[in-house]
């Protein structure tokens, strides 16, 4: 990351660019037409960038450690004979993180690589994750597993088979163990196989509903309108949409991991047991199973390099705008076919689809993605050079380090030297954008999951796939950015900071519902920045000008008072006058996140406020193992509400950080008097009450808090009403497919039970 950015400001002092911006082929054209000894200086820093970058695998290294972590798990399994319930489950699961570790130590060692997910199908067979252990004896048998033992994988992925009641699958391989020289217990094994085999055959399974396809909802309940006044395309309501109901949905072709999270590169699942990753990317890239591999084999064939050289976390949200180009490109070559030979010709016939009026609910996304707007030309200078630089060093990657130019030069009559300038300019137009235009897309994690963790795997966490332990639901307890979309359908909403819609991301997918009843012919609406409760009119302002380059002019912004509702959440009763009050400075509104808090004064009195039990508060959260640090906790809460009015913001962050505390103490095995449970239930409703009051029940950060209270009612220290625990139980169908699971499977077990 160093070597870029020293690299960028030499190359930012080269590059002058004084011309009024006109689009970004012509900001392109600037620096190829540099005075020779300068554009020669340009090249070398860009191509060194690449080389500087580049990180050559150690093979020999790797398969050592490797190694050392394969043998650290067959330790681990082979005690699991000696163990039972929970000992067992924690056993599979250890042995299983440490092949996980040694599979992606592996890399392109391959002997080793094949032994990792050999042993690693193993674990996960017994654990119960028969689809995932089923793909690890595929990779062990694709990376050169020894021939002389491959009747064992294949007996285990017969076996898979089975569980997973796959007839097909399972026929298949009986019939090539049918084949082999088996010894007598592998024998005893294949009869059986073979009677399961028949059973299945004799009572197949009903073909599952295929779900219905996304864009049959985007058509019922939207449609597109543009102003002629300058405003561009928006989106209204065709019929009226009641709270809560679906709004659209969209799937988006383009997706990638935020902050070089190990997420699926396909499908965006965030939560995986099996990961399977590329051999040659630092571990840097991984897949839920071998279909999403093989799924994402061409888009990551042009990723590789850049993944290996680490040059995509640093190029920050370029990444996206690189994978649009890389997906969208066979479908756009077609068009730029007979666009002519020049980059100025290809560019025009790309705007030329770009400015062209589209049926948007029926456009492909590819076309969707050409007609995005974008605000380059309200950009300063600077903005304007470093996008140039960034795009520039994406096409040279893709010229210098892919093959990717192979199907440029074979579809059109145009030269390499056009298609540097062309891919750049589209790569800076595209990321410019996706900066207006993304979407970045949520999932709920444990709070310390750490880089190269996979949840799915904790030892402590769970008794069966997918089947959380009594009390550990709320481990999750954290909404986290995990990837960055494409949407353009989603664009087309534009900004109001009380928006019309609550969105739930699901992998690729994002499920708008209707925040409140929206009438036929209204604008719906999307909020860019956070709520007009969450934020000042001025944080705002900001944020929306220097990212969007907009005012924003929505009812919550025009109004007299336009920061009234977020006050709402900062009022104090003074501690000598005892007046209401909200201070008089924005920085003292969230004086408790600063390193050197500013001194509060009352705006009635002007007396200083005492906050010396903060840090004091804080201290006995932290010894929440401790009895007496909990009760004396619960006081000072309690005592708050008499100076930290309402849902103040404050006074629910420290009420969240006092459940967290205390619930991870009673995870730990420190006895808790069923007295403080009532006092835990009373901080979780408060805090419940707060989100909904701020924020809506049915967003996401409600999810985690729902998720504390459950374990308190699964414990059988809270009650709930049969009609609360329904409500709270609707709002687990918004979340993922992943988490739902996981989620569904902790109220069936623990609370269905209470509801009785």
């Amino acid at each position: 990351m160093f070597a870029l950015a020293k690299v960028f400001v030499e190359q930012y002092e080269l590059f002058a660019f004084n011309e009024p911006y006109k689009n970004e082929l012509e900001i392109i054209k600037v620096w190829h037409t540099m005075p020779a000894a300068k554009l020669r200086r340009f090249k070398e820093l860009t191509e060194f960038v690449l080389q500087d970058l580049d990180e050559p695998t150690n093979v020999a290294s790797r398969a050592k450690h490797s190694r050392s972590l394969r043998e650290q798990g067959n330790q681990v399994y082979k005690t699991k004979s000696k163990k039972s319930g929970n000992d067992l489950t924690e056993c599979l699961l250890s042995a299983s993180r440490l092949y996980t570790q040694a599979i992606l130590e592996a890399e392109n060692a391959y002997e080793e690589l094949c032994l990792g997910f050999a042993n690693r199908a193993m674990a996960l067979q017994d654990f119960g994750y028969y689809e995932q252990a089923y793909d690890d004896c595929e990779c062990a048998l694709e990376f050169g597993y020894p021939k002389n033992m491959q009747h064992k994988l294949i007996m285990r992925q017969a076996y898979c088979a089975w569980k997973l009641g796959d007839a097909q699958k399972l026929g298949e391989h009986v019939a090539c163990l049918e084949q082999l020289e088996l010894n007598a217990s592998f024998t005893q094994q294949l009869e059986q196989l073979q009677q399961e085999l028949q059973l299945l055959q004799s009572n197949p399974q009903a073909e599952e509903v295929k779900e219905a396809k996304l864009d049959e909802v985007k058509r019922n309940n939207t449609e597109i309108s543009t102003d002629a006044g300058g405003r561009g395309r928006y989106m209204i309501a065709s019929q009226r949409i009641k709270e809560g109901e679906i709004v659209f949905t969209e799937q988006a072709e383009c997706f990638v991991p935020t902050q070089g999270r190990l997420i699926c590169q396909q499908c965006a699942a965030s939560l995986l047991c099996a990961p399977i990753p590329c051999t040659r990317c630092h571990q840097r890239v991984v897949y839920c199973s071998r279909r999403c591999r093989q799924l994402h084999a061409t888009i990551h064939g042009y990723e590789c390099e850049a993944y290996r050289r680490d040059l995509l976390l640093p190029i920050g949200p370029f990444h996206l705008a690189l994978r649009l180009v890389l997906t969208y490109m066979p479908q756009w070559l077609p068009q730029l076919r007979n666009g002519g030979s020049t980059a100025a010709e290809l560019w025009q016939t790309l705007i030329s689809i770009a400015s062209a009026e589209h049926h948007w609910p029926t456009a492909p996304q590819h076309t969707q993605s050409l007609c995005m707007m974008h605000h380059l030309d309200k950009a300063d200078a600077s903005k304007l050079i470093y996008c140039v630089l960034s795009a520039n060093q994406l096409q040279v990657y893709l010229y210098k380090c892919t093959n990717f130019y192979d199907q440029l030069l074979a579809s059109t009559a145009a030269s390499a030297e056009d298609w540097h300038l062309l891919l750049a300019a589209l790569i800076a137009r595209t990321n410019n954008q996706l900066l207006n235009n993304a979407h970045v897309g949520d999932a709920i994690l444990p709070r310390d999951l750490g880089f190269n963790e996979f949840v799915l795997l904790r030892p402590q966490l769970w008794r069966a796939p997918f089947r959380l332990r009594l009390g550990c639901l709320h481990k999750f307890d954290r909404t986290t950015l995990v990837k960055s979309l494409n949407l353009p359908y989603y664009g087309l909403c534009n900004h109001a900071c009380e928006p019309s819609l609550r969105s739930w991301y699901d992998g690729r997918s994002v499920s708008s519902y209707a925040a409140r009843n929206i009438e036929p012919g209204e604008e719906i609406f999307n909020c860019y920045t956070l709520n007009y409760k969450m934020s000042s009119f001025a944080k705002r302002k900001e944020q929306l000008e220097q990212t969007f380059n907009f005012q924003c002019s929505c009812s919550k912004c025009v109004r007299a008072e336009p920061d009234q509702d977020y006050f709402a959440f900062h009022r104090y009763r003074c501690q000598h006058c005892e007046q209401i009050f909200v201070p008089a400075q924005l920085a003292e509104l969230s004086w408790w996140q600063e390193p050197e808090p500013p001194q509060i004064c009352c705006t009635v009195c002007q007396a200083p406020q005492d906050f010396s039990w903060h840090e004091e508060f804080l201290v006995l959260c932290a010894c929440c193992d401790k009895p007496n640090a909990r009760h004396e906790a619960y006081k000072v809460l309690d005592y708050l509400r008499n100076w930290l009015l309402d849902y103040h913001s404050l006074r629910q962050c420290l009420a969240k950080k006092l459940i967290l505390a205390c619930l991870t103490a009673k995870a730990a095995g420190h006895p808790f008097e069923d007295t403080e449970f009532g006092h835990l239930g009373r901080i979780m409703e408060y805090v419940l009450a707060g989100t909904e009051a701020q924020i809506g029940s049915n967003a996401v950060e409600y999810i985690p808090i729902m998720g504390c209270l459950f374990d308190l009612i699964a414990w059988g220290k809270y009650k709930c009403s049969k009609q609360r625990l329904a409500k709270m139980r609707a709002k687990l169908d918004y979340l993922a497919g992943e988490t739902r699971r996981i989620f569904v499977n902790y109220y069936n077990d623990f609370i269905e039970p209470h509801c009785k």
